[in-house]
Order: C-alpha cells, then sequence, then structure tokens
C-alpha cells in the first residue's frame, strides 16, 4: 500500500496510477457505498498527519487529513480549545475519512456540521493536481467553498489532504441527562420542548432499541450556565438522571463494537419537523433495529443484525421528502432515486477527475 510523506508526493502518486485509486485513514469506513475495484491501489493517508499551522490566539488550525480527530482534540486540550464535532470513532478515525464519510454526531444540534467548522482543504485531483480552497482564517472571501463539496463525497472528487478549522474554547462545564421510560414519539417531544430557551442544550439524541427508549440531552458552556440550565430541565422532567459526559462516548460507539452483531447500518434523513410522523412506519418496518435519532437535526443512524425493507422505509419517507441510504450491508440499490442534481454532479466529477480514477463506482454519481 503506498503512503505518501507530503501532499506533492500524493499528488505524484495519483498522476503515476493508471488504474483506480481508493485513498485510506483508518479503513473504518470503507464499508460506506459500493465496494471498491478488485485491482484498486489503496493509498494510505495517515502519514499526512501533521499541524502546518496553529495559532491558540487565533482559534484557527490547519492539519494534515492523515490525523486522528481525537489526537487532534487532545493537542487542542493542552491549550483549552477543541473542534465541536462527536463524530463516531473519533479515537481512531482519521480527519480526512470521517470528512470524506460526511459523519458527525449529536453535537451538530448546538455547534453545527463539520462543514460549519472547515475553512479551507488543498485536495488532490484524479490528474493529480493540487487544489486549495478557502483559506486559513475566519475572515476569508477568496473565491467559493469548492470543499465543502467534498464532504461526504466518499473520495470520489478528489483526496483531501490538508483542512483548516476555525475551533472554539473549550466548554467550562460538560454536563447530560437521561430520561427514560416512554415512547419514541413522546421523547421527541421532550427534546422539542427542551431545545428552546431557558433550556438551550447542546445536543439531543433518542436511543431506540428493541429494549428500552432513553433521550439523552446535554449542555456545554459556562458553569454557572450549564448548571442553572440542566436545574430548570430537571424540574421540569423529575425522572431525569443525571449521566457523565464519557457516556456519550460510549453511546456512539458501541454500535460498531462487533460483539453487538449489527451487520447492516443505515443513514436516514428528512426535515426534523416530519419525523415523528415518521416514527410508526420505522417501527413497523425495523422492529428489531437499535437506532440513534438526532430529532432537532433530522438524522436517524439505524444499525441491524439483517437488512429491513429499504424499498417500504423509502416509500414511508416519500411524503416527507426524506432519504435512505444503506452505508453497511448488502443491497442493490444503497443511495436510492437517482437525485435531480445528478448532472451538475458528474461535471464536478469529470472536471477534477477526468479518467474516473478516485473511487469508481463508490458513490452515486455514477
Amino acid at each position: 500500500m503506498a503512503k505518501p510523506q507530503t501532499i506533492a508526493e500524493l499528488a505524484n502518486m495519483v498522476r503515476d496510477t493508471t488504474g483506480p485509486i481508493v485513498p485510506r485513514g483508518a479503513g473504518l469506513h470503507q464499508g460506506i457505498g459500493n465496494p471498491a475495484h478488485a485491482d484498486s491501489t489503496a493509498i494510505d493517508m495517515r502519514a499526512l498527519n501533521v499541524v502546518s499551522d496553529y495559532i491558540p490566539s487565533d482559534l484557527t488550525i490547519t492539519v494534515g487529513a492523515g490525523m486522528v480527530l481525537g489526537e487532534l482534540q487532545e493537542q487542542l486540550a493542552v491549550h483549552r480549545q477543541w473542534l465541536p464535532w462527536d463524530a463516531p470513532q473519533h479515537r481512531h478515525a482519521t480527519i480526512g475519512g470521517l470528512l470524506a464519510s460526511g459523519l458527525s454526531g449529536p453535537l451538530r444540534h448546538g455547534a453545527g456540521a463539520p462543514r460549519d467548522w472547515l475553512l479551507g482543504m488543498h485536495f488532490v485531483t484524479g490528474d493529480g493536481r493540487i487544489i486549495k480552497s478557502g483559506g486559513k482564517v475566519v475572515k476569508n472571501v477568496a473565491g467559493y467553498d469548492m470543499h465543502k463539496l467534498h464532504i461526504g463525497a466518499l473520495g470520489t472528487l478528489g483526496i483531501i489532504a490538508e483542512v483548516s478549522f476555525k475551533l472554539a474554547p473549550l466548554p467550562e462545564a460538560d454536563e447530560s441527562i437521561t430520561i427514560t421510560g416512554m415512547s419514541i414519539e413522546h421523547a421527541h417531544k421532550i427534546a422539542y420542548v427542551l431545545r428552546k430557551p431557558p433550556f438551550n442544550p447542546s445536543a439531543f439524541l433518542i436511543e431506540a432499541t428493541p429494549h428500552h427508549i432513553r433521550l439523552w440531552v446535554r449542555w456545554q458552556g459556562a458553569a454557572a450556565a450549564v448548571t442553572r440550565q440542566v436545574n430548570i430541565a430537571r424540574a421540569r422532567q423529575p425522572i431525569a438522571k443525571a449521566t457523565t459526559t464519557g457516556s456519550w462516548d460510549h453511546l456512539l460507539n458501541t454500535p460498531f463494537n462487533k460483539s453487538h452483531g449489527h451487520a447492516v447500518q443505515l443513514r436516514i434523513g428528512c426535515a426534523p419537523q416530519s419525523l415523528e410522523s415518521f416514527y410508526p412506519a420505522l417501527q413497523e418496518i425495523a422492529p428489531n433495529a437499535t437506532m440513534h435519532i438526532m430529532p432537532t437535526v433530522g438524522i436517524i443512524r439505524l444499525y441491524a443484525p439483517q437488512m429491513p425493507d429499504v424499498a417500504a422505509l423509502r416509500a414511508a419517507l416519500l411524503p416527507f421528502g426524506g432519504y435512505v441510504v444503506v452505508e453497511i450491508g448488502e443491497d442493490p440499490a444503497r443511495w436510492g432515486p437517482t437525485p435531480a442534481n445528478i448532472a451538475i454532479m458528474r461535471q464536478l466529477k469529470k472536471a477534477w477527475d477526468p479518467d474516473n480514477k478516485l473511487n469508481p463506482g463508490r458513490y452515486v454519481i455514477e
């Protein structure tokens, strides 16, 4: 497996390779999308893991895409800073791999998606060009945000080599509560009550398994404010129980533990206000699934031992304009119906990867 040490070396490797190319980080998300070609050349990105520019007083950082997100957070914590991104498997997954896979977590409710913190990027095209998009500073007005097109594109438009983020001060306090003993619909209603002032949480997650329903709520910020908000919420919901911050890591990573037997992983999405109407059909079609529902974001991650009726899920979502993507598992229609903007997507692919070398066939554009 090729392992470039610099971006220039990566570009040369791509330019000199004639067949299909598969960029890899930790290899944790290679199951997302269609399988790679058997004759593909794998490029290991993990040597591109250097922080090339970091001035803590500026609250910005530039880092190689091969760095593990958890390691970056550890370096930032020394300066009481962090990147508000709670992607699953963040202690092992690389930044480039997580961006290319489009993965984020419940903190998306309060902090926004990773794309909202991304300032710029260097990526390598299929013909070996190094392209810079965006910049390294917050007040950057140079050109279009073309780098954001690579988020969730699975490395089919270019290989993410280096990224720049804006940062946030590390929260002084981080507290959570859980509420159990209710239906998914009831948990959704509670989340929509608590999302408004004076509660103002940072994150919500409904953990739904065949055995229990649990609503997780998280607050981050100044200690006095967090304590006040948690106390108000617990007064409104007396059955709420306090939980530790580390419990979120365990919760988000548990479905990826092989001992849980989840051979199938789906990503389901629609407008948050439509989720409540979709729950009955979801529970009927996939009664044995474990689900992580972000009710105020409109994303459901579904884990199951066997593939549910994906066609039925898509039909149930049709009135709400939603989608179902088969991230892991055997299904001939992993991406669902062809999107209306497919022509634009194919033009971008042709412009940046004219010989169709980068992960050919893996994404919806082919």
